[in-house]
Parts: C-alpha cells; structure tokens; sequence
C-alpha cells in the first residue's frame, strides 16, 4: 500500500512538472516560427496578423508587411502564409495562390 501511494505522489509531481513547462515550450515554438516566418517573407515591416495555428507538424500563420525596395511593386501592401517545419525548424512563406 506504502507503496502504491508514493508511485502515485512521484508521478504526480511529475505530471505537473511536466504541464508546467508545456506553456514555455508552446512559447518557445512559437517565437522560433514567428521569428523563421518572419525572415522567409522577406517583407518590410512585418507583423503576423493571424493566430499561429498548430498542426502535427507544422505551425501556419499569415506574415503581413510591404513589398522591400527594389521590387517592382516596392512599398505596396502584402500579406503571406508561412508555413514553418516544426522538425526541420525551417519556413516557407509565399502570396496565397501564387504556385
């Protein structure tokens, strides 16, 4: 009986330890794929302007910012989906419907 109770008191001081530091490590995700989505759009003033949505392995969101000098429609509005590889801890960002 000893027994079982101090089986179920350590796992429950894990399990909580383990729930504390989920909050961190959501956040931690999440700043690495604003930060990743951010550099791939390659656009002035960025700012993300969706919710950073969560998949299995990926992390989705939408980078808004101006077109950077030297384009051809430099200064003008634009807004692209990012997708950041939670494995690869890479991003890709593009136009919604540009292939």
């Amino acid at each position: 009986m000893k027994w079982t109770i101090l089986t179920a008191g350590a796992l429950a001081l894990s399990a909580s330890g383990a729930l504390a530091s989920a909050p961190d490590a959501w956040a931690e995700l999440e700043e690495a794929a604003k930060a990743a989505c951010i550099a791939a759009s390659a656009v002035d003033e960025p700012e993300v302007v969706l919710p950073v949505t969560n998949f299995e392995r990926h992390v989705f969101m939408t980078v808004r910012g101006k077109w950077p000098a030297g384009s051809f429609i430099s200064g003008e509005a634009t807004e692209k989906a990012c997708l950041y590889d939670k494995e690869e801890g890479t991003a890709e960002a593009r136009e919604p419907g540009f292939p």
